[in-house]
């Protein structure tokens, strides 16, 4: 954490390095995506001793491919972008078991069906400084740095015909990363990327986006690209592993 915040306060004492001149504009608004990922996780609890099982949500609970919503709030004011998202991650799967699995102390027995539920809310809070931003004609650049803080709520349920059982884990993740990106005919086609990480104390979180977009009316963006999350959260007796991949579409309303 304490690298987080020198990093962090090595990019706000950077930036006015940059010539503010070259930096004009202004930008606000939302981006609404939907997105089809690909889903792996492996969850395992270690209260009460002994460790529980360490088991796979598709391949022993069933658990199968969500598609999930994605909201954005934005603003840009010269070099300097802010934003704030939200993404609720909702899994449910439904199986006999082929293995005996314990978890958080209660022992789920071999054919017993379980149903099971996986969810998450991920919240984030993003500030990125753009350390070029050259004033082209009729093209634009921006390679900026970024550093965020990924708030993960999750819940995990699983439920048999004699016993029930459920654990949260919450973690607050920050991230330090890159962003760039390149408009044409006055930014009606444009491309960008971002990719963000951060690994400690058993916990780690890497994240990224890929997209094109182009602008068929004013103030309106449409949007395709791919995301993909890799997180392990280490935390309340938990041990969660997830990764979610996979590519979106979406809308931009801005001014």
């Amino acid at each position: 954490m304490r690298r987080f915040a020198w990093i962090i306060a090595a990019v706000f004492l950077a930036a006015p390095a940059a010539p503010a001149a070259a930096m004009p504009g202004f930008e606000a608004g939302v981006r609404g995506t939907y997105w089809f990922p690909d889903l792996s996780a492996k969850i395992q609890t270690f209260d009460p001793p002994p460790a529980g099982t360490k088991f796979d949500v598709k391949d022993d609970l069933g658990v199968g491919d969500e598609n999930l919503p994605s909201g954005e709030a934005f603003l840009r004011v010269g070099r300097f972008h802010l934003r704030a998202g939200f993404t609720p991650v909702s899994f449910d799967g439904s199986k006999a078991l082929a293995r005996e699995i314990v978890f958080s102390g209660q022992t789920f027995t071999v054919s017993d069906t379980v149903i099971s539920s996986l969810d998450m809310k991920m919240l984030d809070g993003e500030i990125q400084v753009d350390i070029l931003r050259p004033d082209l004609v009729a093209a634009s650049f921006y390679l900026g740095l970024v550093g965020k803080v990924k708030y993960v709520d999750g819940e995990v349920e699983l439920r048999g015909s004699a016993v029930t059982e459920r654990k949260d884990f919450k973690a607050p993740i920050p991230m330090v990363g890159l962003a760039a990106g390149a408009g044409l005919l006055k930014d009606m086609v444009r491309i960008d990327a971002r990719a963000a990480g951060m690994a400690y104390s058993g916990n780690h979180l890497y994240e990224g986006e890929v997209y094109l977009s182009f602008a068929p009316f004013p103030f309106v963006r449409i949007q395709g690209g791919y995301r993909w999350i890799d997180l392990q959260v280490d935390k309340d007796d938990v041990v969660a592993e997830l990764t979610l991949k996979g590519p979106y579409a979406g809308a931009q309303i801005s001014f």
